[in-house]
Formats: C-alpha cells, sequence, structure tokens
C-alpha cells in the first residue's frame, strides 16, 4: 500500500530543511510485516482549546490504517473496539523515537512501537500531535486515550495518571564540536546561552540551576525556551544558542547525525524510566497495553524495535 503525502502539513510539523534524518543517520528500512502501513490523511484536525494553566496547543491529526484485518490477541476495552482505533498524543518531534522523515511521515522507535502494540490489540493508530506541556492535559480531557511519548515516570505524574513502562532515557547536554570550555554540568554553563525545549525534565532542571547559581552570586544560564527538540538543535547548529539540554537519547541521536558540528558535553544524567501515559481508572485499556507490550518483548519484536532505530542502552 503506497503511504500518501500529507498535503496540508504546516511548515512548522515538517522537518527542517537542514535535517534528512532518513538519508543522514537512519538507513531506510523496509516495515516490519506485522505493523500496519502508515497512511497519512490529508485532512488535519485541530483539537478544541482547553481551559489549562498549561499552554493552549493545537494538533494534527494522522491516521496508521492496517493492511489487512486485524486480529485481537489482546482486546482492547469495549469503547476502542468498538470504533477500532486508538488515539496516542505525541509530540512527534524527538528523533529517533517519533520524528517526520523527508516525505513528512511520522516514524521512529515509539511510532512502530505504538503500532505494534495497538496491532495486538485488533486497533489501528490516530497520531496526535501536540506540543509537549499539551500531552497530559489533552489525556485528561480524553482528547486521547493514551500518550505514546518519552514521558518520564516521576512521582507527580503518576499522582494524576497512570504508566506503563517501556524504556529507560536520562538528559544530556550538547555543543557545537569546536566548543573547548571547561565543565560538563548544567551550572557550569552560567553566563551562557543553552536551549531547551518548554516543559521538559531538563527544563525543570536549568531552572533549579539557575537558582544555585543565583545563590551562590555566579551569573546564570541564559535559558532560550523553545517549542521543540528540533528547534533547539536548529539554534545550536546556526550558532545562536552556545548548548542544548535535552534527553540523552536525542543527543546521541543528533551527535551520531552530525558528529562534524556537535558533540556531548560530559556524559548523561539522571537515567529514569519513561512510560506509556494512560488516564487514571482506565484499568482495561491498561491492562490491555500491559499483556501487549509483555509479548512484544517476549517474542523478540521489541528488541528488533530498540536495534533498528539504534536505541540501545535504553531498552527496560
Amino acid at each position: 500500500m503506497p503511504v500518501s503525502s500529507l498535503a496540508s502539513l504546516s511548515p512548522s510539523m515538517a522537518a527542517p530543511s537542514w535535517i534528512d534524518p532518513v538519508q543522514t543517520f537512519l538507513s531506510p528500512v523496509p516495515t516490519f510485516e506485522e505493523y500496519p502501513v502508515m497512511s497519512i490523511s490529508r485532512k488535519s484536525q485541530f483539537l478544541r482549546s482547553f481551559a489549562t494553566a498549561v499552554c493552549l496547543v493545537t494538533c494534527a491529526l494522522w491516521a496508521a490504517a492496517p493492511t489487512q484485518a486485524q486480529t485481537a490477541r489482546f482486546p482492547a476495552p469495549a469503547a476502542l473496539a468498538s470504533k477500532g482505533s486508538i488515539n496516542y498524543c505525541a509530540t512527534i518531534d524527538n528523533p529517533p523515537r517519533a520524528y517526520f522523515d523527508d516525505k513528512q511521515q511520522p516514524i521512529g522507535f515509539e511510532v512502530e512501537l505504538g503500532a505494534e502494540i495497538a496491532t495486538r490489540m485488533g486497533l489501528k493508530v490516530n497520531w496526535v500531535q501536540l506540543k509537549f506541556p499539551g500531552l497530559i492535559p489533552a489525556l485528561q480531557a480524553q482528547q486521547c486515550d493514551a500518550i505514546m511519548q518519552e514521558l518520564f515516570i516521576r512521582p507527580e505524574r503518576l499522582e494524576i495518571i497512570d504508566m506503563v513502562p517501556f524504556s529507560r532515557t536520562g538528559q544530556q547536554i550538547v555543543v557545537r564540536r569546536s566548543d573547548n570550555t571547561p565543565g560538563t554540568t548544567l551550572e557550569d554553563l552560567g553566563g551562557k546561552k543553552v536551549a531547551v525545549p518548554n516543559g521538559t525534565t531538563i527544563h525543570n532542571l536549568a531552572i533549579e540551576a539557575n537558582k544555585k547559581l543565583k545563590e551562590s552570586g555566579k551569573p546564570e544560564i541564559n535559558l532560550v525556551v523553545l517549542p521543540t527538540t528540533t528547534d533547539t538543535f536548529q539554534q545550536l547548529a546556526t550558532s545562536q544558542v552556545d548548548a542544548v539540554g535535552t534527553t540523552s537519547t536525542a543527543g546521541a541521536y543528533y551527535v551520531r547525525l552530525r558528529p562534524n558540528d556537535f558533540k556531548p558535553k560530559g556524559n548523561p544524567f539522571g537515567l529514569i524510566g519513561t512510560g506509556i501515559g494512560i488516564r487514571k481508572g482506565n484499568n482495561d485499556l491498561t491492562n490491555a497495553i500491559k499483556r501487549s507490550l509483555d509479548s512484544i518483548v517476549t517474542d523478540g519484536t521489541y528488541r528488533k524495535l530498540i536495534e533498528r532505530w539504534n536505541m540501545q542502552g535504553m531498552e527496560l
């Protein structure tokens, strides 16, 4: 089944012109036979605004349609089974986990893992793109059924949503290859311009680092808060910032993508589990996702995906 182009994709959602992930880092690999072929709808659907302290966002919806009838190995809750699909919220801007290729199709580790989980529940997938701060509010407002994202499993999040662990990650500082300044921590970046994605853990850690720097009378980090991970690396590539704070997964991806331009500053820190977010009380869906994921790990499909997307070290 050919994959249609997304004619209505806005420039802000497209992969930036300076990066061609498929050609320069990840070798194209045929889609696993058991995965639904990603069919991108030409119709963009924008979610209604909802009242929340977190910034308002809009999102686009893409449907991943199966090529053949699916048999549910781990039946989904009746409400999802009746409509035959599951809506995943995601930023789709975080390679190699989830991002757009040069044909504006969502690809990546989480895209394929989410599709495989859905397939084993007898469902097709709708991907709902949102900015990171809007993910949990959208889930709570029932704009999607689950969050398929590099979402850190933190106590405060577990108070408001349920989470099914599926990988690990950490934090990483990335600088230009020519950077020879000393230091390897966030606090060592005092006085420098550092780009971070809005609402992320590294954003919050940088704010805490600034508090310590201020208390000690040292120059604070000049934080440049941007909507997406892609935006932060565009700023670094064009020398508009001195460093990027990101996840260790994304940091490794961009360093491998452009080894002559970027390098890690210090080692990854703060290793933590990541999980699929599900609304509190939706136990049937939580259990179905757990069972599906367990089978994916047991039969070796999970390992294939880890290796396919160069995610070694980030597995469960």
